[in-house]
């Protein structure tokens, strides 16, 4: 049996005494899909941030695979971008050398085409911001996404092309989402 891709043991956290995840326990495979689903305040968002390394657990274990390559979509991503760049400059900027060519086509499938990737990140809408942010997480190599709400802000038409483009992405995954007819297919 090959190693899994990522183990968490016992995983718990508490903010001031209180604790937000105790004892949780997931091993994800190769190839393997697993959504967390629950009520706003379960933990969820808390859970995705301690097993991508953004935050450090109260006790027990996060353990990746020694080949595992993580991409995380945090909800606050498409905040984090620059605002003066176009969305071009941000993709182009995200981009490997490897990826680097599939730039135009990825922006394309998420509804960026012609001049609209020269529009200036500070004047895109929320589901614009969030599918610039996906983009660019797209373009890393990774065999294992963490996606934390990533349908927040985004339009019936662009949570389509991310569900297709979940389809058809080879790695495993871990998806946060309250949009259960975006998870119902998958």
């Amino acid at each position: 049996m090959s190693q899994p891709l990522l183990k968490v043991t016992d995983l718990a956290k508490s903010f001031s005494g209180v604790w937000a995840l105790s004892s949780a326990q997931l091993t994800v495979g190769s190839g393997e899909i697993h959504a967390l689903l629950g009520e706003n305040g379960a933990g969820k968002s808390t859970f995705s941030r301690l097993i991508s390394g953004g935050e450090a657990p109260s006790s027990g274990s996060v353990t990746m695979g020694r080949h595992t390559q993580v991409a995380f979509f945090s909800q606050t991503h498409a905040d984090d971008l620059d605002p003066d760049k176009t969305i071009l400059e941000c993709v182009e900027a995200a981009a490997t050398r490897e990826s680097a060519p599939m730039v135009r086509n990825l922006l394309g499938c998420f509804l960026f085409r012609g001049d609209d990737v020269h529009k200036r990140v500070g004047v895109l809408s929320g589901g614009e911001r969030s599918r610039v942010a996906l983009v660019c997480m797209l373009l890393h190599p990774a065999n294992f996404l963490i996606l934390d709400e990533p349908t927040n802000h985004l339009d019936i038409q662009s949570q389509q092309v991310l569900q297709q483009a979940l389809s058809e992405y080879p790695g495993s995954y871990c998806i946060v989402s309250h949009n259960r007819s975006f998870l119902d297919p998958m």
